[in-house]
């Protein structure tokens, strides 16, 4: 046997948001719990709410099986207090004040069945100052039934439903001042055939689908269906009801409904929610239709993406108040986004809500397009510094609007040619973007060449006088290669070279700068070689330490051999192409001959007693050399 006896539970318990204390009775059911009797739970803090504030809730009733059934009373209650109390019958009375919401009737397994009351009243010192919400509905097993009444601070509607839940006859909403318009919505076994609208100086009467084929679905009374509505009506009478209020009292109901079937849906079984039916016109969609519809939503997705990244690109932004063409490309996005993706971002947000069955599609092409379908071709129009001008612009889409499509296929290829048109636009400013920023780095670029030019010649008019003559001429040289390489550089107008020839300019400055420094310092390098190539040796027959120079193949060969051939190099061979390579050679050969002191190099020194090559020598000291290759 599954079913076990009837327990009880005592101790606290989570409920979506609310979290409370919970006596309730259950049984368990393939070890899962399932409510079975009287439940209640409760919260309220009396020490929080003497503090600051308290929120309180109790939810009472019973369940059958784990599904709500029986008398339901729901009650939320979000209390301040002014710490003023008073004493009756020998207690303490706390006066509190805020705003307490319920809702209470019968629940015939999980559906709401009977008449049922939902408030919320306004709670001045314990006492009930004013109601903000009331609404009354009676039901048969979830089924809305009779008259049923709903009213906030500014409205009342009253209205009825059939045996079936459809809406019937007059639903009337009325100001509770008296002063603003009173509206009513006129039914007929569920279809709505007119809306009237009243004010104190005039009267509009709104007929509902005018015209349609007979055929009928029943559907909820909820947001979409107002959709579906407008989408019958002309822009002048959905200004009209914009202003209503009948909806929004239906949506405020509709919510309240809601808060409980989530209390009972994560307790068990529940039906709650109420269903205030109506039927519409049907159109059904075929397999066809349905495919391009999702074609339609597809190409809205892709040029609506598209269009946002042109439209937000800040670079853009800035460019398009000084650049005819980018102002251009800037426009032209703005037009097909209005004229293209803004009707058919309606059909999709249509599509999202079930409703496009519930017109006819020649009623959907005049809803979204009121001035018919956007055409091909258009002027664009720019505005640079007071100065307007204008440009043709040409989707270049392979598919038109036709009179001989079918509505749907129409609607399709403006979606597509919309989304065609975006991507072409979106093409070109790719080319914008990245032609602006050649020009940028350009810019950018040719600044650095100067800075690392001016660099250069202060470096080497600052050394010029207090270096050897030898090196000094190789500084002179240095600076003669710097000057032409900027020299060729601006011989070069190719807007496509120039860029390319700009970074190279500016590398080979950096090369030569490089190289100047390693110059200054080759004085330098070459005592500190010599410094430490001499050793302290005591010499016995004078008896004193004495200076003497150590390993003179290797000094000798860096002295006498590669340092002229450097600074030859430099004379005769300096170029872009060679500078960077010399210079780390130059650094690479001083550095080696530092670590050969304290190596053992007896078969170097042999091998280096008859080289005279420079090229030889360096390879015999492992020095890659790339000056020469």
């Amino acid at each position: 046997m599954n079913a076990q006896e009837t327990q009880t539970y005592n101790g606290p318990l989570q409920i979506g948001k609310y979290n409370g204390k919970a006596t309730y009775s259950y049984k368990l059911v393939d070890n899962d719990t399932v409510l079975h009797g009287d439940f209640t739970v409760l919260r309220s803090n009396l020490q929080e709410l003497l503090q600051k504030q308290d929120y309180s809730f109790q939810f009472k009733g019973a369940f059958v099986d784990g599904t709500a059934n029986g008398p339901w009373k729901f009650q939320f209650g979000e209390f301040n207090s002014k710490s003023q109390s008073e004493v009756i019958d020998y207690q303490y009375r706390v006066l509190v004040s805020g705003i307490q919401k319920s809702a209470s009737g019968k629940i015939q397994m999980g559906k709401p069945n009977g008449k049922w009351t939902i408030l919320e009243e306004k709670i001045d010192d314990s006492e009930i100052s004013s109601t903000l919400f009331k609404s009354i509905v009676s039901f048969d097993n979830g089924v809305p039934q009779q008259n049923f009444s709903i009213n906030n601070e500014n409205y009342t509607l009253v209205g009825r439903f059939l045996r079936d839940g459809l809406a019937h006859d007059e639903w009337s909403l009325f100001p509770t001042n008296g002063m603003d318009q009173s509206e009513s919505w006129y039914f007929k076994d569920g279809i709505l055939q007119s809306i009237r609208v009243d004010d104190d100086n005039d009267h509009k009467t709104i007929k509902a689908y005018k015209a349609y084929n007979g055929k009928t679905k029943v559907i909820n009374l909820d947001a979409g269906y107002i959709k579906a509505l407008e989408i019958q009506l002309s822009q002048v009478d959905v200004d009209i009801l914009h202003h209503n209020s009948l909806p929004e009292l239906l949506k405020q109901n509709a919510a309240r409904y809601q808060e409980v079937d989530d209390i009972l849906s994560d307790l068990g079984k529940s039906e709650f929610l109420p269903e205030f039916k109506v039927k519409v016109p049907y159109y059904p969609l075929d397999s066809l239709d349905g495919s391009k519809v999702d074609s339609i939503v597809a190409y809205y997705k892709k040029a609506n993406a598209l269009s946002e990244s042109i439209l937000h690109n800040s670079q853009l932004n800035i460019l398009k108040l000084s650049d005819v063409n980018t102002a251009y490309q800037y426009n032209t996005v703005l037009h097909l986004k209005e004229n293209f993706l803004k009707p058919i971002q309606e059909i999709v947000s249509y599509d999202s809500l079930g409703i496009l069955e519930y017109t006819s599609r020649q009623q959907l092409i005049n809803h979204v397009f009121p001035a018919g379908m956007p055409e091909s071709k258009v002027d664009i129009k720019m505005q640079i510094d007071s100065v307007e001008s204008s440009k043709s612009y040409s989707i270049p889409s392979s598919v038109l609007t036709n009179s001989t499509n079918s509505n749907i296929e129409n609607i399709e290829a403006v979606a597509k040619m919309g989304y065609d048109g975006i991507l072409a636009i979106a093409n070109e400013v790719k080319e914008t973007l990245a032609q602006e920023k050649r020009q940028n780095e350009l810019a950018s670029l040719e600044e650095e060449i100067i800075v690392q030019n001016d660099s250069l010649v202060t470096f080497i008019e600052a050394i010029n006088d207090s270096i050897p003559l030898k090196y000094a001429k190789s500084l002179q040289q240095i600076k003669s290669s710097a000057s032409t390489t900027l020299n060729d550089y601006s011989k070069v107008k190719s807007a496509k070279n120039r860029l390319t020839e700009a970074r190279n300019t500016v590398r080979c400055i950096e090369n030569l700068n490089a190289l100047s420094i390693t110059v200054s310092q080759m004085p330098q390098y070459k005592i500190t070689i010599e410094e430490s190539y001499t050793d302290r040796i005591w010499n016995p027959f004078m008896a004193t330490l004495m200076d003497e120079d150590i390993k003179k193949k290797i000094t000798a060969a860096y002295s006498k051999i590669l340092e002229p051939y450097f600074l030859d190099e430099i004379a005769q061979h300096l170029s872009c192409d060679t500078v960077g390579a010399l210079n780390d050679t130059i650094n690479a050969t001083h550095a080696k001959v530092l670590e050969l002191k304290d190596k053992d190099t007896k078969k170097l020194e042999r091998k280096l007693k008859k080289e005279k090559d420079p090229i030889a020598i360096l390879e015999l000291l492992n020095v890659q050399n790339t000056t020469k290759q």
